[in-house]
């Protein structure tokens, strides 16, 4: 495991109508099958680059068949969690922000699942168990994908503090990605992504081990004001098949806006202090729509024209310029 840190780019002038605000001044990079792209935003315009992964981690020499979850950053280091076929126990990695591996705990656990998804609050690192799991057949006969079997079946959502985690179950499923997760007064709240394609709530009880499920809206991938990552919040930003999304969860109320094509991951930027005052930034085919998270519906504020049609992504991020 280590970081690429250099990036060889190619760079060309975008074409932008409508005013880039002024706290939009960073990079929107996202990844794709043949590597990462991104576009800079700033005072000067906006830029296109392309080129090898830039500055992130990567899993360059994790052993074959082993999964890793995508790394969450809690402030100081790095948090994932790997799992490996066989072994019957999976790890919770630690690195340093330059992607040094600093400690990797083992846990137990069987079955090898596909790992996808890892969150961090105050005490607990959190891990998920679910389809689809790794299967020795599927590899031995030269599959493509050795996680080819059952994508659904019973799954745990554990609570790792001292080398053990504690499961609690949450029904059958499988979890696509992590949208935000908060200790609450003696519960743990964890959102997440499942397919099909629902943005899911389990507030799991510490005192008792019961778990209580709430079913959101339909949502393929999501995230949050990352200022209140590990926090309570109120907003989820996503998409849902062609459309841009907010959901309230507070008021129970989803916002959307038609975009013809799917995005990739929208990314929140703040514009004020306040949970969702600011800007949702999202490719659309060969747009950047710069829109005002509190008003996606209406006109977006700036539309960056990209060279060619962008493939919808499920990773994307927001790096603001240091």
């Amino acid at each position: 495991m280590g970081v690429v840190a250099s990036v060889r780019e190619v760079a060309e002038t975008l074409v932008v109508r409508g005013v880039l605000p002024g706290e939009l001044d960073g990079a929107l990079v996202w990844s794709g099958k043949f590597g990462v792209s991104g576009v800079r935003l700033g005072p000067g315009g906006a830029q296109w680059y392309r080129g090898p992964r830039p500055a992130v981690l990567v899993a360059a020499d994790r052993p074959s068949g082993a999964t890793m979850a995508r790394p969450v950053f809690d402030g100081e280091v790095w948090h994932t969690a790997m799992s490996h076929p066989d072994l019957g126990y999976a790890e919770h990695v630690t690195l340093s922000p330059d992607g040094e591996v600093l400690r990797a705990e083992p846990f137990p656990l069987d079955g090898a699942p596909r790992m996808r998804a890892v969150g961090v609050t105050g005490r607990f690192v959190v891990v998920f168990d679910s389809a689809p799991y790794y299967s020795r057949a599927a590899d031995l006969v030269g599959l493509r994908d050795p996680y080819s079997g059952p994508a659904a079946g019973p799954a745990r959502v554990g609570l790792l503090a001292y080398g053990r985690p504690d499961w609690f179950e949450v029904g059958d499923g499988e979890v696509r990605s992590l949208v935000n997760v908060y200790e609450d007064l003696g519960r743990v709240v964890v959102d997440a992504i499942w397919a099909p394609g629902v943005l899911r709530r389990h507030v799991l009880d510490l005192a008792t081990g019961g778990v209580r499920r709430i079913d959101l809206p339909a949502m393929d991938v999501g995230t949050v004001d990352e200022r209140f990552a590990g926090r309570r919040h109120r907003f989820v930003f996503g998409t849902a098949g062609t459309a841009i999304v907010r959901h309230d969860v507070a008021l129970g109320c989803t916002w959307r806006r038609e975009v013809g094509v799917t995005p990739v991951q929208p990314v929140f930027v703040p514009r004020g202090e306040d949970e969702g005052d600011g800007w949702v930034v999202a490719v659309a085919g060969d747009e950047v729509l710069v829109l005002d998270a509190a008003d996606l519906a209406g006109p977006p504020v700036a539309v960056v024209r990209l060279p060619f049609a962008v493939a919808a992504s499920r990773h994307a991020t927001w790096l603001p310029r240091r």
